[in-house]
C-alpha cells in the first residue's frame, strides 16, 4: 500500500512505556480481542448486551480490535492491552504500537436524540425499517467536531498525553474524510493524535507522534458492520 503522506508531521510528545503495565495488564492481538467479544456478545441476548452497562466495557473491545485490525492491514504490527473491567482512568486501553504504548479513549458520535439499545426495546416488531442517512451525512462533521470538542473541555485542554478514538456510529451515504479533518482541526489539534473509526474503516485525522497514518480512510481485510456494538 503507497502512503502518499502523512496526516500530521511527527513532533516529540511522549508516549506511556512501562514494565508495570506491560506485566499487568492482559494484551491481544486485534483478532484475539475481537474472538474474545464475540465470544461475550454472543452468550446473551442482544437487549441485554446493548443495554446492561455491564456490558460497555465489552463494547469497548470491538472500538479496540477493529481499529487495530484496520492498524495493522495498513499500516503496521500491533497489539492492544485492554481490562475486563473499567478502571475509571483515562485510558480505554493501552494501543502498542509505532515503538510505544499509546493511550486511547474512545467517545462515541450517534445522531442527536438517539440513544444505544434503542431499537432492541423493540424487538417484537418484524417491520424493517430504513434509516435516513442524508442527516448524517451533511451534519456528521459538525456531530464529531462537538464530539471531540467535549473531550477537550472536560479535560481542560490537557490533552497532549491522550489519543482520542472517535466511533461513528450514526448513518450516512458518504462520510468525507477531508471534510471531517477540516472541520475538527482546531479541536484536534491538542490530542497527541485523533483517529476515527466506522463499520468499515479507520482514518487518521491528526498526530503529533509517531503514532500517525496516511492521509485518507484505512479499510480492512473484511468489514465488520455485522459485529457493530
Amino acid at each position: 500500500m503507497e502512503i502518499l503522506h502523512r496526516a500530521a508531521p511527527c513532533r516529540n510528545v511522549p508516549v506511556t512505556s512501562t514494565l508495570e503495565l506491560t506485566m499487568r495488564t492482559p494484551r491481544y492481538t486485534p483478532d484475539e480481542l475481537l474472538a474474545k467479544y464475540r465470544e461475550i456478545r454472543e452468550s446473551v441476548g442482544p437487549q441485554e448486551f446493548f443495554t446492561a452497562p455491564k456490558h460497555k466495557k465489552t463494547q469497548e473491545f470491538w472500538c479496540a480490535a477493529h481499529f487495530g485490525r484496520h492498524y495493522a492491514h495498513g499500516i503496521g504490527s500491533c497489539h492492544i492491552l485492554i481490562e475486563d473491567h473499567d478502571e475509571q482512568s483515562d485510558a480505554d486501553f493501552q494501543f502498542e504500537a509505532a515503538g510505544g504504548l499509546h493511550p486511547f479513549q474512545i467517545t462515541e458520535v450517534q445522531a442527536p436524540g438517539r440513544r444505544r439499545g434503542d431499537e432492541y426495546k423493540k424487538e417484537a416488531s418484524t417491520k424493517a425499517t430504513l434509516e435516513d442517512c442524508s442527516d448524517g451525512t451533511e451534519n456528521g462533521p459538525r456531530w464529531i467536531r462537538e464530539a471531540i470538542e467535549k473531550k477537550l473541555t472536560r479535560y481542560g485542554g490537557r490533552v497532549s498525553h491522550l489519543n482520542l478514538l472517535v466511533y461513528l456510529n450514526f448513518p450516512a451515504y458518504d462520510q468525507q474524510y477531508v471534510d471531517i479533518r477540516e472541520t475538527c482541526a482546531s479541536v484536534s489539534s491538542p490530542f497527541a493524535s485523533v483517529w476515527l473509526l466506522n463499520g468499515n474503516a479507520a482514518a487518521c485525522i491528526w498526530s503529533q507522534t509517531a503514532l500517525s497514518g496516511p492521509e485518507g480512510w484505512l479499510f480492512g481485510p473484511e468489514s465488520l458492520v455485522v459485529d457493530e456494538p
